[in-house]
């Protein structure tokens, strides 16, 4: 899933970097009577968690009687660390990062989707390389391990290839595209800016994105499991708070890319162009897409996917249960009483 901050995810992005920003200690449980204790969230730098920027600079939070304060943490070895040891209450993951985390021994859960990657990821190729089946004996730049990697082996497993059918070029994903802008390598598996690039070079054209295969590429907000039994309706209120900044930023799309803009340091031609890529999830939506226990919505599969993938490319070693990572009462929760 975008660019920022230096040129894309890595840099404006979802970047695996450690570029990181130590989140606060986690703070004593608010007496009984006292406001409550801020929630403590850290991002890696990506737009697409802005629904939750929104809903604290527009005072939704604060209408709901609660506040969040917000670090950032590039890798997912950084987040699980501070989710592990109780310094931080959740994270702005993908889905399939949800799922490695899980594996490595977060005992967490998704309680909101932010957004669904719709053309901010995708796969650049040289000319020669006309679809996934072409890549068969070709290298390919990506980042091992992120959420990247995991769209590159769903789609080359819809094509009937395997991890061993291509050579992983490893480095970071914004990097990815620069090398591949540079001639360095034949393909990349990486998101703006360096997708819309490619109109500006001469061999070379995007092989798909992921407006092509929607509900691959899902940015969530994933909490830990302790954190939402202790303040479930606090959690509730939150995913109130973000629905409802959905809500608002689609009605006042400029004044909420200034926002966004801002609190990620971009300028506002690189945020709008990123945005474009995105579809923030409204509460209705994510009410669609996480379903119930007994009837699960699209994001259990995308769940289920991620957790066959990593397995089967040695990413995590350790199986989940992909509908113990859902938190389905929050939000629908949230969803009732939004009506």
């Amino acid at each position: 899933m975008g660019c920022a901050l230096a040129g894309c995810r890595s840099s404006g992005a979802r970047s695996d970097q450690a570029d990181a920003g130590k989140p606060a200690a986690a703070g004593p449980p608010a007496a009984a009577g006292a406001p409550a204790a801020p929630f403590k969230v850290a991002f890696n730098t990506w737009l697409g968690y802005s629904p939750l920027v929104i809903a604290r600079e527009k005072g939704f939070l604060k209408e709901a009687g609660l506040d969040v304060e917000f670090s950032i943490l590039e890798s997912i070895g950084e987040k699980n660390s501070a989710l592990m040891r109780g310094a931080i209450d959740a994270v702005g993951h993908t889905a399939d990062s949800a799922v490695t985390s899980a594996s490595a021994g977060v005992d967490g859960q998704i309680v909101y989707v932010f957004d669904l990657s719709s053309g901010a990821d995708g796969i650049l190729a040289r000319r020669s390389i006309k679809s996934i089946a072409d890549f068969k004996g070709r290298k390919v730049a990506l980042e091992p391990g992120f959420t990247g990697h995991f769209f590159f082996l769903s789609l080359l497993s819809e094509a009937g290839l395997t991890p061993a059918d291509v050579t992983i070029v490893p480095m970071d994903t914004g990097s990815a595209g620069s090398a591949f802008a540079a001639g360095q390598v034949e393909a990349a598996v990486t998101w703006e800016p360096w997708i819309g690039k490619t109109k500006t070079m001469k061999d070379a054209h995007v092989v798909v994105t992921s407006a092509d295969r929607p509900g691959l590429i899902v940015d969530v907000l994933y909490m830990n499991r302790a954190t939402i039994q202790k303040r479930s309706e606090d959690v509730r209120a939150m995913v109130l708070a973000m629905g409802r900044a959905v809500d608002w930023y689609s009605g006042n799309t400029a004044e909420g890319d200034e926002i966004i803009a801002r609190f990620w340091k971009l300028p506002l031609p690189e945020e709008k162009e990123t945005v474009a890529g995105i579809k923030f999830m409204s509460l209705p939506r994510n009410a669609e897409l996480f379903g119930t226990e007994s009837a699960p919505g699209q994001l259990l599969d995308t769940v289920r996917r991620a957790n066959d993938v990593w397995l089967k490319a040695g990413i995590t070693k350790k199986p989940v249960e992909p509908a113990a990572l859902l938190d389905f009462a929050s939000v629908n929760g949230a969803a009732k009483e939004k009506r």
